[in-house]
C-alpha cells in the first residue's frame, strides 16, 4: 500500500490540473466576443443589401487625386455678358477666391462649363452641377 499511495496521489494531482486547466480555458475563450454579429434577415428578404464603402482613402494612399468636394467652391460673384465668352466668375476654392471664364479649369476635374447671370455650371468629370452666386436682401 506504500507503493500505490504515491501513484494514486500523482493520479489524482494530475486530474485536478487537467480541470483547473479546462476551466480556465473556457472561462478566458468564453469572454471573446464574435468577430461580426449575426443579423437576422426579414422573411421576404432573400438578399442581404450590399454596404457602400467609401474607397477614397483608400485611392489616396496609392496616389489618386480627387476632385475638390463641392462644399470646397462656392461662387462669390458674377460679370456676365449674354452670348460672349467674355462673362467672368469669381468662385472661392479652398479658401481660395479666383476669377474663372467658360472652359477653365477650377481643380483636378472640375471644369467651368458655362457662365450665367445667377451663377455659375461646373462639369465635375462630365457631369454638370449648378451653383448660385448668393442674393444679398
Amino acid at each position: 500500500m506504500a507503493r500505490v499511495l504515491p501513484r494514486v496521489a500523482a493520479l489524482l494531482l494530475a486530474v485536478v490540473l487537467a480541470a483547473s486547466v479546462t476551466e480556465w480555458t473556457l472561462r478566458i475563450v468564453a469572454r471573446r466576443a464574435p468577430s461580426e454579429p449575426v443579423r437576422t434577415l426579414p422573411a421576404g428578404d432573400l438578399e442581404t443589401r450590399a454596404q457602400t464603402v467609401d474607397v477614397a482613402p483608400i485611392a489616396r494612399l496609392f496616389g489618386a487625386t480627387t476632385a475638390a468636394a463641392p462644399s470646397d467652391i462656392r461662387a462669390l460673384g458674377v460679370v456676365a455678358e449674354r452670348g460672349s465668352r467674355k462673362s467672368v466668375v469669381v468662385l472661392d476654392v479652398n479658401g481660395k477666391p479666383r476669377t474663372y471664364r467658360a472652359g477653365d479649369e477650377v481643380a483636378p476635374g472640375v471644369l467651368v462649363h458655362e457662365v450665367r447671370s445667377d451663377g455659375v455650371v461646373l462639369s465635375r468629370s462630365g457631369q454638370l452641377q449648378e451653383l448660385r452666386v448668393p442674393v444679398k436682401r
